[in-house]
């Protein structure tokens, strides 16, 4: 046999075994909002047995407390003191960054982002989706038009595709809907020899939670932006049942063309619980007892839930402490599957945690920031962690300390008690970012 066709032949296992990735990603669903997460006045047994058969990690974090720098995050493998996004606004990640799709389709994989963009801001820009890696796209690129359940339009791939009888606050056509039957759609087209990687970014439970009319009584009222409901809790819930059934929907079909053993599916949002749309945290305990929200660097705005499924590998019903965050996805990746990492990235890849091998490293520190609110920051380094908050009055402090270990709701200020810890960690959070030309920062840079 000729030695070219020999090693054509050759890499077709090794490209068959390469493991799909489904990455479900939720919008403002807080570390609180999934029963496997302590959640008690709704049920989400899909995702449920998802982390029961699976990984399920209580210290991970979002990239950043809003939207856009916390998916630039997820994409870069960079935290918010080095990636080009550090805010929610009107433009797109920079052409000069490598996206975990990028490399991902230089190993192979076939690459598709259903939902909300994860690289265009509020623009309205559907080409750069193919820019930075993905070969089929389907969503809104305007984060804007994300805040609605029945938008006007959407785009697949540079597309257009308009939805005349949606008027954002109702209509016939339902995003999530919509996005689940596309993201159901690219599962039936997988085969066995080109692994996939689905980013399915869900817009929900963000902002408008209005259901479609026949799964909860009553029109929704509308609302100079967000679409008002009559009960927020009632509707709320209803909206994290339909998430989790769009989860246990797509559990079937991987199931059902044999695909789910070597899939890795994760499940995750992109920040704390939002207090928008007439919705309050405080209401279903969407934080569980983490203190703040979405916009905080408190631990509610910026500890999500992450459940990682992959029966391959994966020895299920595990529970991991392992601090890790948005932009240790894409080193991850790389170790998965042997694409070298880019140099300039703060992840770490936590593929030995789900493997259970050893050598898992450790972060030195994980780090945020906000420009918004008078500005942000937090550092956590192991289990300690400060916030500074209006940074731009105050860009001296005050800087808070706690102790997550024994004071995981960040009740107990204990900056005073230990000044050796509050030196050595404020030491760390000065030397823990770099000036960024979209986001000038006069208090720091």
């Amino acid at each position: 046999m000729k030695p070219l066709i020999l090693s054509l032949l050759l890499a077709i296992p090794a490209l068959a075994a390469k493991p799909n990735i489904l990455f479900i990603l939720a919008d403002d669903l807080g570390y609180g909002d999934l029963s496997c997460y302590g959640q008690t006045r709704f049920q989400t047994p899909a995702i449920d047995e998802l982390a029961a058969g699976g990984i399920r990690f209580t210290g991970h974090y979002s990239g950043s407390t809003v939207c856009a720098p916390a998916r630039a995050s997820l994409m870069t493998g960079k935290d918010t003191g080095h990636t080009a996004i550090r805010g929610n606004g009107s433009f797109e990640l920079p052409a000069t960054e490598t996206t975990v799709a990028t490399l991902l389709r230089q190993a192979g994989y076939r690459t598709a982002l259903i939902g909300k963009s994860c690289v265009t801001g509020n623009t309205q820009t559907p080409q750069t989706l193919a820019r930075h890696g993905f070969d089929y796209f389907y969503g809104t690129t305007d984060h804007r038009d994300g805040h609605f359940r029945y938008p006007k339009f959407l785009y697949e791939n540079t597309k257009r595709i308009d939805f005349p009888d949606n008027n954002l606050h109702t209509g016939s056509h339902y995003d999530l809907d919509l996005y689940t039957e596309k993201a159901l759609a690219q599962l039936d087209a997988q085969s066995a020899e080109k692994p996939f990687f689905l980013l399915l970014s869900i817009p929900v439970p963000h902002a408008s939670i209005n259901l479609p009319e026949e799964s909860i009584p009553g029109k929704p009222v509308k609302h100079p932006h967000y679409t008002r409901v009559a009960d927020p809790q009632k509707s709320y819930a209803g909206l994290m049942g339909r998430i989790d059934k769009t989860v246990g929907a797509l559990s079937d079909k991987l199931r059902e063309k044999d695909l789910l053993d070597n899939t890795i599916v994760i499940f995750t949002s992109d920040n704390g619980p939002h207090a928008e749309g007439g919705y309050q945290p405080s209401m279903l305990k969407s934080a569980g007892e983490l203190r703040g929200h979405k916009r905080d660097l408190y631990e509610g705005g910026i500890r999500v839930p992450f459940i990682v499924h992959w029966p391959a590998s994966i020895r299920p019903g595990r529970t991991s402490p392992h601090p890790s965050a948005f932009w240790d996805f894409l080193p991850t990746v790389c170790e998965l599957t042997g694409i070298p990492a880019p140099a300039n990235i703060q992840g770490i890849s936590y593929l030995p945690i789900l493997t259970e091998k050893e050598g898992q490293a450790a972060h030195d520190h994980l780090y945020w920031e906000l420009n918004e609110q008078g500005g942000r920051q937090a550092l956590r380094a192991g289990d300690w962690k400060i916030v500074r908050y209006d940074l731009n009055k105050k860009p001296a402090g005050p800087i808070e300390l706690y102790n997550l270990k024994e004071d995981p709701s960040e009740t107990t200020d204990l900056a005073g008690k230990h000044p050796d810890v509050l030196g050595r960690l404020t030491a760390m959070l000065q030397k823990a970012r770099v000036p960024c030309p979209l986001f000038p920062w006069p208090a720091l840079d």
